[in-house]
């Protein structure tokens, strides 16, 4: 049997919220879109800031900006946005080059890599592609309803383990890299190897994890 790794994506081995940055530029880009998305925000934002209903929040904003979009429109977005990360005009967004790395060491030594990500899962196997890695995705998936894409069943915290478990990989696993010690904490425990990336010093002191190692990565 190979050994297993799990990498998150956002603020793992990119420095931020993917697909926050891409809502952001597909709305500020079309101005209809934009007015709508201001409009849904009293409802949206405060979903967004409870973790259990940030997705529904997000697949607000989410609609609004593929209304009318179809599948091959969508991937082509998310090609332009993840070429603008991989060339880095993007303000927002880059790629850490110490994660990178160490994908791609696990991958020289024969190992398994998984990336386990909340972001949609058609955005992140754009993103991994732009930067040439051809690892094994579970994010979350899209659905199209009433003319736009919204979220399917979130991939955060213990989804990640079961959507893990699904494709017959048991704990413990090699190790986990993960930014959120409280959100991934699931896939962090589930690891011989916990490594937290850029960690928070004050929810660090609150969670115990056994063999846990803290990278800073930028």
């Amino acid at each position: 049997m190979k050994e297993i790794v799990v990498f998150d994506l956002d603020g793992t081995l990119l420095s931020g919220d993917s697909t926050k940055a891409w809502l952001t530029d597909k709305l500020k880009s079309n101005l209809l879109r934009l007015i709508a998305a201001l409009i849904v925000t009293p409802v949206a934002l405060p979903l967004m800031k409870f973790k259990k209903y940030k997705s529904r929040g997000a697949s607000l904003y989410l609609w609004i900006a593929t209304y009318g979009v179809n599948e091959e429109k969508l991937e082509y977005s998310f090609k332009n946005f993840s070429n603008n990360i991989k060339d880095i005009t993007s303000d927002s967004l880059y790629w850490f080059e110490q994660g990178i790395t160490e994908v791609k060491d696990h991958l020289a030594s024969g190992r398994i890599v998984f990336i386990a990500t909340a972001a949609p899962e058609k955005l992140a196997n754009v993103l991994l592609e732009s930067i040439n890695l051809d690892i094994q995705i579970i994010g979350t998936p899209l659905q199209k309803k009433l003319g736009g894409w919204i979220s399917g069943i979130h991939c955060r915290s213990e989804e990640k383990v079961r959507r893990l478990n699904k494709l017959d990989i048991k704990q413990p696993w090699l190790a986990t890299y993960s930014d959120d010690i409280e959100d991934d904490l699931p896939i962090l425990i589930s690891a011989k190897l916990p490594y937290l990336i850029n960690g928070n010093n004050n929810k660090i002191k609150n969670i115990k994890i056994k063999n846990l190692k803290i990278l800073n990565w930028f």
